[in-house]
């Protein structure tokens, strides 16, 4: 666990520094990342906050600023009005071009002594733990 945090802080050192004159944070781009995979139909704040591994009131402060930003846009479901649809906007989907053209080379570097193999290996190995962390957090219920 000790190498997986290491690892997380990592990738925040070399991501939040490049997004700070934008107002946004790792989590905050991820999620704008999430919404913009999620095409012209949009998604949830529920999908989003599994998706992306934060807990409600974190997803709506990150959507809030995603909104405020104009990077996303906020409407009732067509199907369910109690429910929320959340669409990446033009400037999101720019921001998310612009920035990972940034990051290309500085991931590119950080994953840089992996072999295809490796990276392979790692994506399916991460998998797997986060299926099991998934069913470990089962066990201990809902987070209060």
């Amino acid at each position: 666990m000790r190498l997986i945090r290491v690892a997380s802080l990592g990738i925040t050192a070399f991501i939040d520094p490049v997004l700070r004159p934008t107002g946004l944070t790792e989590s905050s781009y991820h999620t704008l990342i999430v919404v913009l995979a999620s095409g012209d139909k949009g998604t949830t704040p529920s999908a989003l906050t599994e998706q992306v591994g934060q807990n409600h009131a974190n997803m709506t402060r990150i959507l809030s600023v995603l909104a405020a930003e104009k990077l996303v846009r906020v409407s009732q479901d067509a199907r369910d009005a109690r429910r929320r649809r959340i669409v990446a906007t033009a400037a999101g989907r720019t921001l998310v071009r612009t920035f990972a053209a940034r990051f290309d080379p500085i991931v590119k570097t950080a994953f840089g002594s992996l072999s295809a193999a490796d990276k392979r290996t790692l994506q399916r190995t991460l998998r797997a733990l986060i299926e099991s962390m998934d069913a470990a957090e089962r066990m201990v219920g809902p987070a209060a």
